[in-house]
């Protein structure tokens, strides 16, 4: 049993197609496509409608026997990566985190031509089995035949077992997962040593997710099969085994549109800390162009933005955290991105009770203005720490108390001894007094105190816009729904009453939501899987490098406690201003005080903590500055911005809008190398050009009629509503 996963063979991509396929190489991959029945029947077929564009006809003629798309390469090349990383992950956690030395279990759930099911095989290490499952049978036809094709071991289920045992060794290692080192003092080899299999299936991806979600204690020893009804009453009925009973390491949805129908399934049939990749292609319907089509598959109104791709991640997240919650369930986000035409999510998957009830705190409502880009993200609920119970003040005050005791006893002390001991009771008595207070303080005053939920920095008042992180359930704390003044923009600023418009330009204020506002990238495990992209794109095992390597990079860089993000194209345009390089206003906040990076979907967008006061503030300062100019430099500067580009603005576009915010004097746009983050300044490619043709693609037209077998690499034959492949 020489072969398993994670050994990057080749052979594929050298040999030979067979006659009346298309070959179609990725990687290590190489798979069959066979000829649709459109093909194969467009002798016969009818011309198409005169009332068709040139454009629309030749797009009627395109179609594929199953679905596969070239853009989602990388997709899948960013999807091995963090299998693998999480891969190596499982076998340092304990057990009662998930933790196996047994090899993990992937669900592709709509697999189309099980391009991505043997691309994991074949990259990805220590893996047990693939479920490589869609329901249209062609597919699976053309999953056994790829599989075949590229020497992939395929396996089906028996009446006792998933996968039979037989087919995988495992290393005798001693050591248990997160126990480190063995007796010997070395660390043994653990994970699978040989063996493991692509099991193909047909099936509804929800059935299946519910029957491998299926409790073997209430029924033990008793298993689900298909039973083949005979023509003839008379023969004997035989039975064809079913998956079932067995949770999952990693599920894997990749559906062609919306994958709200799948999470509850997924959900129910994933282990304790297992991974989980989403897609959702329909980014129009997330983007907010459709509203009303959101709430019916998200349960979220989103609204059209500069941002909107953004939130598009954000308010996926949302979705699944709910449905998560109802399983008692919660999520820990490791890399959200919006990518080209689709959103694309790597979480891994918890349960906690305790956990799921501080959910509300992670959900937030986007406050959006109607006019401006100016907007606010509130949470949907605050923590609020409980009141110390009277044995706890109590204990407190005695600690207080014998501090006081113990400085008293040590004035004899020399001179530096004396003035420590006396900081020491000062404390304590201001403890003591704290504590006098809070008891003394009315519910009313303890509960509106929202001041302390942002972290402050004032400009003329105003302070920083970061969302609160999110609370400890070790702290117990109570969750309280927000008041109107604390989710209202003006809960920003110095005013005492709730805001009805916007305070930059007064506009009115459209609420959406709710979408995820707690962080979505996780820095620790970006951190890994970058450094496992730099290993294998100096192997070159890496087919899109520089644009993983890039997403990558930039999602690490990503203020964590700031949702959305704005365009300075947009702020300047409102502004009536050209737009200013980015490095001065990020040098302009940054003296001030604030923080600011990049955001991977947007090569002009700013993430900043900076309020939107401070910002338009500071684009006007930036407007002052330029008009104050003397004609020679200012003309310089504008025909050095960019003569490629130039626009001739009409007339009324300069005219000046009426905000009601001042230009702020302090913005210094000195220019500093230190604040400008750009990629061709720092020297690593950070948005890299897609190529022509880049796009999704219709759906695949169903197979013609094609050969039984395909020989595999060691010349034997393999017996045997899709999703993106």
């Amino acid at each position: 049993m020489s072969v398993k996963s994670g050994q990057f063979n080749y052979d594929a991509v050298v040999r030979e197609s067979p006659a009346g396929f298309t070959k179609i190489t990725e990687g290590t991959t190489a798979v069959l496509e066979p000829p649709t029945k459109k093909a194969c029947t467009s002798s016969a077929a009818p011309a198409p409608a005169s009332n068709l564009s040139s454009e629309e006809a030749d797009n009627q003629l395109v179609g594929q026997a199953v679905f596969y798309n070239p853009a989602q390469v990388v997709n899948r090349d960013l999807s091995i990566s963090v299998i693998e990383v999480f891969s190596r992950l499982r076998l340092t956690e304990p057990r009662r985190r998930g933790g196996t030395r047994e090899g993990i279990t992937i669900l592709e759930a709509l697999s189309a031509t099980g391009l991505r099911a043997i691309r994991y095989y074949k990259e990805i290490t220590n893996v047990r089995y693939i479920i490589a499952n869609d329901m249209d049978a062609d597919a699976v036809d053309c999953i056994v035949r790829n599989c075949a094709y590229n020497g992939v071991p395929v396996q089906y289920p028996t009446l006792m077992e998933n996968m039979p045992a037989a087919a995988i060794e495992l290393y005798p290692g001693e050591a248990e997962p997160g126990k480190g080192e063995s007796a010997t003092g070395a660390s043994p080899r653990v994970g699978v040593r040989a063996g493991g299999a692509i099991l193909p299936n047909l099936d509804d991806a929800n059935d299946l997710m519910f029957r491998l979600a299926m409790n073997s204690s209430a029924h033990p020893g008793k298993r689900v099969c298909l039973v083949d009804a005979p023509a003839e009453t008379s023969a004997t009925p035989s039975l064809r085994p079913l998956l079932q009973q067995e949770l999952m390491d990693v599920v894997d949805l990749d559906p062609y549109g919306s994958a709200s129908p799948f999470l509850d399934g997924a959900f129910r049939c994933i282990k304790e800390g297992g991974l989980m990749l989403v897609t959702s292609t329909d980014s129009a319907i997330l983007c907010g162009n459709f509203a009303d089509t959101a709430h019916a598959k998200y349960s979220s109104m989103p609204y059209k933005a500069a941002h909107c791709h953004e939130a598009a991640v954000r308010t996926l997240l949302a979705c699944v955290e709910r449905v998560a919650n109802r399983h008692q369930k919660f999520i820990v986000p490791l890399l959200s991105l919006h990518i080209d035409f689709y959103v694309r999510c790597f979480f891994r998957v918890y349960k906690q009770p305790a956990e799921t009830k501080l959910s509300a705190c992670k959900l937030g409502y986007q406050l959006q203005c109607s006019s401006c880009s100016a907007f606010w993200v509130r949470p949907m609920a605050t923590a609020r720490q409980p009141r110390p119970s009277r044995q706890e003040r109590r204990r407190q005050q005695r600690e207080a108390s014998e501090q006081q005791r113990r400085a008293r006893a040590g004035r004899a002390n020399s001179d530096a001894d004396e003035e420590k001991a006396s900081k020491t009771a000062e404390g304590a008595a201001e403890a003591s007094r704290a504590h006098t207070r809070l008891r003394r303080l009315s519910k009313r005053e303890r509960d509106g105190n929202d001041d302390d939920e942002a972290v402050a920095h004032n400009v003329d008042g105003v302070r920083t816009e970061v969302y609160p992180a999110s609370p400890s359930r070790h702290s117990h704390p109570k969750i309280t729904p927000l008041t109107l003044r604390q989710m209202s923009s003006a809960a920003s600023a110095t005013s005492t009453t709730a805001a009805t418009a916007c305070p930059v330009c007064g506009s009115s204020i459209v609420l959406s939501g709710p979408l995820y506002a707690a962080p979505t990238q996780n820095c620790e495990f970006l951190e890994q899987l970058l450094a496992l992209l730099q290993e294998r794109a100096s192997e070159g095992r890496l087919n899109a490098e520089a644009r993983i390597t890039g997403l990558v990079r930039i999602a690490l860089e990503e203020l964590p406690d700031c949702p959305l993000f704005y365009l300075l194209p947009d702020v300047a345009s409102y502004v009536r201003v050209c737009c200013p390089p980015t490095p001065c206003i990020v040098g302009a906040l940054a003296r001030l005080g604030y923080r600011c990076s990049q955001v991977h979907c947007a090569a002009a967008g700013l993430k900043t903590d900076c309020p939107p006061e401070v910002l338009f503030r500071v684009m006007l300062q930036w407007k002052m500055v330029q008009d104050t100019l003397d004609p020679v430099s200012k003309a310089a500067i504008e025909d050095g911005a960019d003569k490629s580009k130039e626009k001739k603005a009409p007339a009324a576009s300069t005219a000046p809008r009426s905000l009601l915010v001042t230009p702020l004097a302090e913005a210094d746009f000195t220019y500093d190398k230190a604040h400008d983050f750009r990629g061709r300044v720092i020297g690593v490619a950070k948005f890299v050009p897609n190529a022509p043709g880049w796009g999704p693609r219709r759906r695949h037209q169903g197979a013609a009629v094609v050969p039984e077998a395909v020989e595999c690499g060691n010349g034997e034959d393999n017996d045997g509503g899709s999703g993106e492949a």
